[in-house]
């Protein structure tokens, strides 16, 4: 509070005089660049902070539904606590792309509200400072969330997200140990059903039956005196120890019996092949490889990956775009009280609608490939028209 009293005050004594009468407005000398400076970068403060407070918020709002799923496959899976609290970091990344703009474009509408109650706004317009003027702490905010949001399409949200499907993966094909209680006979999988003993939490366990009836034709019953559950070969398996294989068939007539010291069975369903994950999520995939018809997995998500790669060049302008829609809204003509709520609620419309257009555009060219110059015209177009606006008031 004292630092925007003190550039208010600075405003005031600096030379910034304006005196009204009825209806008209009296300009006197303006302030100097030092104060110009000075209230661009408390404006600028102001915004960031904002920026950032909301963008918490809205990450914080995502992470709660998010987390929800995530921590449900944890807890199915047995997994440790280091997985979820990894999961759910590194997902944050892919919801920045989103919470970011949005987050820039409140806080510049805020900001200016709060401005105008507290009468700065009709102070630095009556000291003769024109829109761009007042538009540089936005503009400058939305150019450091787009460099920022580069750096996260470019870099960290693939870096990122590839370690999340890589946990998704593992743990969707872990064994559920979760499952598995002290004496209690569980389903594991299809076709096999498991007994033990005692279980411990480094996943060994003692006393393990098993009744096996995944191989068409025979029945197979094992015991062991301890299992280590383990991944082997990117599948789920348990290493038995101290144990003895039963084999017999549907009939029951032959059967073959097998002492051994160490057994390793896996634990999957039946006709199952060896689990690979293919890298078809589009979102830890680099740009390049994604506008490169020949790296995608299928044909059929070519266009999809193109659009996306598109998406994630143009994505970080949306910042800028919806920084420089809030401050020609705010700034465009006479600053007035008067006209606050239709000036907001016109902007806020306008913001909306540059979302919706790069969201549309994006599903319209996974379908039809000439709809791609849409992504880019769906951001470029609203950064001319608003800068187009700021600008066209310091030359009127």
């Amino acid at each position: 509070m004292s630092n925007r009293a003190g550039v208010t005050n600075s405003c005031h004594t600096n030379a910034i005089a304006f005196a009204l009468f009825r209806n008209h407005m009296v300009i006197m000398p303006s302030v100097s660049q030092e104060d110009d400076m000075q209230f661009d970068r408390y404006l600028f403060a102001q915004m960031l902070r904002v920026a950032f407070a909301v963008t918490v918020t809205l990450v914080g709002i995502m992470w709660l539904f998010q987390t929800i799923r995530i921590l449900e496959l944890v807890i199915n899976r047995g997994a440790p606590l280091a997985d979820f609290m990894v999961m759910s970091v590194t997902v944050i990344p892919l919801w920045l792309t989103v919470a970011m703009p949005i987050g820039t474009f409140i806080a510049i509408i805020w900001v200016f509200h709060r401005s105008l109650a507290d009468r700065e706004l009709l102070v630095a317009q009556a000291s003769g400072r024109s829109a761009h003027q007042l538009a540089r702490a936005p503009m400058a905010l939305g150019l450091l969330v787009t460099s920022f949001l580069v750096f996260n399409s470019v870099i960290l949200l693939p870096f990122s997200f590839s370690i999340y499907k890589q946990i998704q993966f593992k743990l969707r094909n872990a064994i559920p140990t979760v499952m598995l209680q002290d004496n209690v006979f569980i389903d594991v999988v299809d076709g096999m059903t498991m007994l033990i003993g005692k279980k411990y939490d480094d996943g060994l366990a003692e006393d393990v039956f098993i009744h096996d009836e995944r191989d068409n034709g025979a029945i197979v019953t094992l015991t062991a005196r301890v299992g280590q559950f383990v991944e082997k070969d990117g599948q789920p398996a348990v290493i038995l120890q101290d144990g003895q294989r039963v084999e017999l068939t549907d009939a029951g007539n032959a059967g073959a019996t097998l002492l051994f010291d160490t057994h390793t069975v896996f634990i999957t369903p039946r006709e199952r092949r060896q689990a690979t994950r293919m890298p078809i999520e589009m979102n830890e995939d680099k740009i390049r490889n994604l506008l490169d018809p020949a790296t995608s997995p299928s044909p059929g998500y070519v266009d999809q990956r193109v659009a996306e790669g598109h998406y994630r060049i143009v994505s970080p302008m949306l910042a800028l775009a919806l920084g420089l829609v809030a401050s020609a809204g705010v700034l465009f003509g006479q600053i007035r009280q008067s006209t606050w709520s239709r000036r907001t609620i016109v902007t806020l419309a306008v913001g909306v609608a540059c979302i919706a257009a790069l969201v549309s555009s994006r599903s319209l060219a996974t379908q039809i490939s000439e709809f791609r110059i849409l992504i880019y015209l769906s951001t470029i177009v609203p950064v001319a028209i608003a800068y187009g606006m700021i600008a066209w008031q310091a030359f009127r």
